[in-house]
Order: C-alpha cells, then sequence, then structure tokens
C-alpha cells in the first residue's frame, strides 16, 4: 500500500512549472486579497495611522483579520498589550493549520519550513490543501502562492492609504461582501463529504452564536477548536487509502487463492 501511495505522492511537475501553477492558483483569491487590503488601508488612516505605519503593519504582521481588529481597538483608545493580546487570541488558530499543514513540509528543510510559515494564511492554506491532495508538496509551488497573496495585501494596502483621501467612508462602498465569498470558495472544494459539510455548517453556527458571548477574536478559536476535535475523533478515510486498501485486499485473496490451489 505504501509503494502505491508515494508512487503517486512521487509525480510532481519541475519546479518552474509549479512555481506557475502557483501563481495562476493563487491568482483569483489574489484579487479578493488586494482589494481587502486596500480597504485596510482606507480604514487604517481613519483610525489615526500614517500611510508608512499602515505599510510597516502589513509588511510585519500580515494577518487580515488581526489587523481590522487592531484597527478598532485603536479607534477606540486601546492599550498596547491589549491590541497585543487580542492578536495573539485571533491567530491562534494558525496552531491548528500548522498542525493540519505539517504532514506535507515534512520533508522540506527547517529553515525553509520556518521561513514560510509567517506566509501560511487561511488563503493560502485553502489553495494549497487543494493542490496537495493530488500532487506532491512542492518548494516553488508553496514559495509561489505565499508570496503572490503577500504581495497582494501589500500592494492593495498602499492602494488603500492612498485613495483613503477621496473616500471618506470605505465601509459604504460594500466591499466587506468580498471578504464573506471568497472564504465561502475556499470552503467549497473542501466540502466533498456529508462529514466536513455537517462540521462547516454547526462550526460556523456556533462561530455566529459565540461572536456576542466571547470577546472579539475568541469565537473563531472556539469554532475552530470544535472543528479540529470532530476531524481528530472522526477521522476521515481518504479515497487513496481506501483504494490502496481494497488494491491489498485483493492482492492477499489472491494470494490465498493461489496458495489453494498449489494444495
Amino acid at each position: 500500500m505504501e509503494g502505491r501511495v508515494d508512487g503517486r505522492m512521487a509525480r510532481s511537475l519541475p519546479s518552474g512549472s509549479e512555481w506557475r501553477q502557483g501563481v495562476l492558483d493563487a491568482a483569483p483569491i489574489a484579487m479578493s486579497v488586494l482589494l481587502f487590503g486596500a480597504i485596510y488601508g482606507m480604514l487604517s488612516l481613519q483610525a489615526g495611522l500614517t500611510a508608512w505605519e499602515s505599510l510597516a503593519m502589513s509588511l510585519i504582521v500580515y494577518a487580515g483579520a488581526a489587523q481590522f481588529a487592531a484597527l478598532s481597538m485603536l479607534s477606540g483608545d486601546a492599550g498596547f498589550w491589549a491590541i497585543v493580546l487580542a492578536t495573539f487570541f485571533i491567530n491562534s488558530r494558525h496552531f491548528l493549520i500548522g498542525l493540519s499543514m505539517s504532514p506535507y513540509y515534512k520533508s522540506f528543510s527547517g529553515r525553509f519550513t520556518s521561513g514560510m510559515a509567517f506566509f501560511l494564511i487561511d488563503e493560502s492554506y485553502a489553495i494549497m490543501l487543494n493542490r496537495f491532495r493530488e500532487h506532491a508538496p512542492n518548494k516553488g509551488y508553496i514559495a509561489a502562492v505565499g508570496l503572490m497573496l503577500y504581495g497582494c495585501w501589500n500592494v492593495g494596502t498602499v492602494l488603500g492609504t492612498a485613495a483613503g483621501k477621496w473616500i471618506p467612508d470605505p465601509q459604504a462602498l460594500g466591499l466587506g461582501m468580498s471578504f464573506t465569498l471568497m472564504f465561502l470558495a475556499l470552503a467549497y472544494y473542501q466540502l466533498y463529504s456529508w462529514l466536513r459539510i455537517l462540521t462547516f455548517v454547526v462550526c460556523g453556527a456556533l462561530a455566529v452564536w459565540l461572536a456576542g458571548v466571547l470577546p472579539n477574536g475568541l469565537h473563531l478559536l472556539a469554532a475552530g477548536v470544535a472543528a479540529f476535535a470532530v476531524g481528530y475523533l472522526l477521522p476521515e478515510r481518504s479515497n487513496e487509502q481506501s483504494k490502496a486498501q481494497a488494491g491489498d485486499a485483493s492482492d492477499l485473496s489472491g494470494e490465498k487463492e493461489a496458495s489453494g490451489d498449489e494444495r
């Protein structure tokens, strides 16, 4: 069985092709990332940040939800450590994302894994997870997806800070809906079983309910932990494993028949 699975995973495109494929796969999502980076840039000016401070946060923090939360807290005159703590809780879901991706990164060096971990966000996670179900993990592909989204987020920030002078109320444009639609599109490719669909609906409802109960960001962490628990307690058997096990059973049956004929 391992031979069959490893053989499938060994099939991969050359690095240059993987890089181009990563750019192509990330391009549709990158447009939404650029748009939301622009919204962040516009709102950051209203929160009192300069254009350079806004860009520095995008370059260093690179976490959309946490950056929007920080802007909200800055507008409310929150303290430094309160903002740091809120950012930590909002981004703590990345622990679960990292655990989920760790099997695909185990063949890479620690330096590469640590470096690319900075670029692992919700969007890149969904894109790469969908890719790695059928293709072997590749450094070129991982780097292309990560850098493509990172670049678009920061370009969007620059455009937003430049346009913020002429758009006094960015939220009035109704662009926030694009963020929801983008995540629904990402989730669509992950909902290929009834267990996943049920988990998606229940944990989504849990997050919405907890949003009015828990402090900012903790509802996402709680819903993520619940989804992680479902995956841990009710693991799915992949199609490849099922086929491989069926093949092993067939081989074993054939061996028994052969041995019976010999007798």
